[in-house]
This record gives structure tokens, sequence and C-alpha cells, in this order.
């Protein structure tokens, strides 16, 4: 990434994975069944984010890394312009940009929960590649008018 100096992080937190197959490095992970637990997402805009691995961790109830504030890693989903709002794309933990999704609610006949889980620091084109993402959760709501 040009013109950075890497990732910079806040906090770091090694949490157990609840998940049978582990998880990868570089994906977002959220709440697990217990304190001190973490597991991959559900799918799509899942809720309870709680940062992305730092590293990977192939078995289940052992620990993984993972980055709760500053700017981290992340498996991008397709093309990503640096500033875009990012959520949970799938099960797997990548990221992708929901500046489309926000744009195209229409107030007037839909609510909307989106959880955005930051905003990219560079710009990505295709599956796979690293974003770096300034994590600062939040939910956008919109109710119906």
């Amino acid at each position: 990434m040009a013109g950075t100096v890497g990732q910079v992080t806040g906090l770091d937190v090694t949490y157990t994975i609840d998940d049978a197959a582990g998880v990868n490095q570089f994906v977002a992970v959220v709440q697990g069944a217990g304190d001190g637990t973490c597991k991959k997402p559900t799918g799509q805009n899942a809720a309870g984010f709680l940062g992305l691995t730092k590293t990977a961790q192939a078995k289940q109830n052992k620990g993984v890394s993972v980055a709760r504030t500053g700017i981290a890693r992340a498996l991008a989903k397709g093309a990503i312009t640096r500033g875009d709002r990012l959520s949970i794309y799938s099960a797997s933990g990548d990221v992708y940009s929901v500046e489309a999704a926000i744009a195209a609610i229409n107030i007037a006949v839909q609510a909307v929960e989106i959880n955005v889980i930051g905003t990219a620091e560079n710009s990505t084109t295709s599956d796979g590649d690293v974003v770096y993402v300034f994590i600062h959760p939040q939910t956008v709501i919109t109710p119906v008018s």
C-alpha cells in the first residue's frame, strides 16, 4: 500500500475461536458463544462485529489475535474505493463496500440496518485483495418515513 506506514493497531485481544474449522487471517469475526470467544460471521451484514483477525487459527477452542481498534488488514470482496464504508460480505469474513447499498436506500418504503465495521484506507480491485480498514463499527439505520 503506497504512502502508508503499514498496519497500526490500538488494541489487539486474543479470543478463543468457536468454529470447528478455525479461522483465517485478515477476516472479520463476531461475538462467540461465551465470554472471550469469537466465531466467523453467519453471512452478509452480520451483527456483533468484534474485530479483524491478525493471525490464522486452524484449531477450535484455541486463541486467535484480533485487532479491535486501529487500522488492520482484511480480505476484500470485489472493488473497494478508499474511504468507502465497509461491512461483512460473507460467512468467510471478507468485507465489501456498502456505499452503493446505502445510496440505494429508499426511506419511504424500506427500513434498513447496515452494520458498518469501518472505512477503507486504500482501494482494491479484486476478491482477496488486502484492504486496510480503519476500524470504527457503527450501524446505519434508516426507518420507514
